[in-house]
Parts: structure tokens; sequence; C-alpha cells
């Protein structure tokens, strides 16, 4: 089986299967990537779309100072912000995506994952009530399966900022997801705890094909 490299090279020179190859090797971790931070299903295929092309569009300008799985998520990252930015309210503001949610964007706008387990919907619902930039990191690693430092290498970003992130993340989420399973009466909620969390994320994984 031919390298990433191999195919971008063959596709540079004109090997149009060779591209169509490469893309449908990451077609699917980019469809995630975008499943869960979007406030319609057809946004997310919108936006698998606009990467791809944007790809395609700079793959001569490509150094390979990074690996090609590198340079589609950089893109898929970057055409999430310019979503993001797109479709929040109060558009004059500078946009912190350390403090923005996707739930922000449009508060009666839940997730369109569907889901029949209570406590993976609230997992997956409480994913998009955290930040953006803990959002991100975290379903890297639950879904993709990364390692702090494998999502440093693939964000380049300092191992400490993801780490410190995934940190902060898990706790947000964990008291996000611990406020969703409380009942309607607001009694005390379950204590949910990072084996729960990834509990869920592995039932999400395994029942919904993320």
């Amino acid at each position: 089986m031919r390298s990433d490299v191999e195919l971008l090279e063959a596709w540079r020179a004109g090997d149009r299967a060779a591209g169509g190859a490469l893309v449908d090797r990451h077609f699917a971790a980019i469809s995630r990537f975008f499943r869960n931070k979007v406030l319609q299903p057809e946004d997310a295929d919108e936006l698998v779309s606009q990467t791809f092309l944007a790809c395609t569009a700079s793959k001569e300008r490509f150094r390979g100072d990074a690996s090609v799985r590198q340079y589609f998520f950089a893109v898929a990252h970057n055409v999430l912000n310019k979503y993001i930015r797109g479709r929040y309210k109060r558009q004059r503001e500078r946009l912190d995506f350390g403090s923005v949610c996707v739930q922000e964007l449009d508060p009666a706008s839940p997730s369109s994952v569907v889901m029949h387990q209570r406590e993976a919907r609230s997992f997956v619902q409480s994913l998009r009530e955290i930040p953006v930039d803990d959002q991100v990191v975290l379903e890297l690693m639950y879904f993709e399966g990364l390692s702090g430092s494998e999502i440093a290498e693939l964000m380049e970003l300092p191992e400490g900022t993801v780490r410190g992130r995934l940190a902060r993340g898990k706790e947000r989420l964990r008291e996000r997801v611990s406020e969703a399973l409380r009942g309607a009466a607001g009694e005390a909620g379950p204590s949910v705890s990072a084996g729960h969390l990834e509990a869920w994320a592995a039932e999400v994984r395994a029942q919904y094909g993320w």
C-alpha cells in the first residue's frame, strides 16, 4: 500500500486516482472531526467538502514539513474556526476559542447525533457545551484514540498546551455531564469519573460508528 506522501506526490503529478485514494483514506476521520461541532447535519457535509477542496487547491504549496494527516487536520481546523466565526451572533467581538463553545452559536440547536442511551447522549451533547479548544482535543483523544503527544504533533501545538487542555476539558466535561444527568427535579446527579467518560466514549465509537 502506498504511503500518504507517495499518494500526494502522484496526485501532484496529475494522478487523480491517487488523490481520490488519499482523500478516501482520511475522509472518515475528517468527517468525525466536524460531526459534533455544527448546527445542522448538512453543515458537517459542507465543511468536509470545503476541507478537501482547500487541500486540493493548496496541494502544490504543501512543503512536507508535517505529515499529510497533519495537513488535512490543519485545514479542517481552519475551516471549523471560520464556520464558527461566521455563525457567532456577536460577530464584532473578538472570538476566543478557549471560552466560546459550539452550543453558544444556537442554544436551541442540540447535537444532531441521534443516540438512544441517556449517558452517551449527555456525553456527546456536553462536548458541545465546553470551549471549542477543549472539545477539539478531547474528541481527538476519545474518537481518534490519540495520545497527548500525538494530538500536539497533529495540531502543531506544544505538548504541555495540549495536556493542559485535556485536563481542563475533562473536568469541564465531567461537570457538564453530571449536570445533564440530574433529574428534572434537580436531585443530585451521579458521580461522573474520568472512567465513565472513557466508557461512554467507547460506547459512542462502538455503537454509533465514531
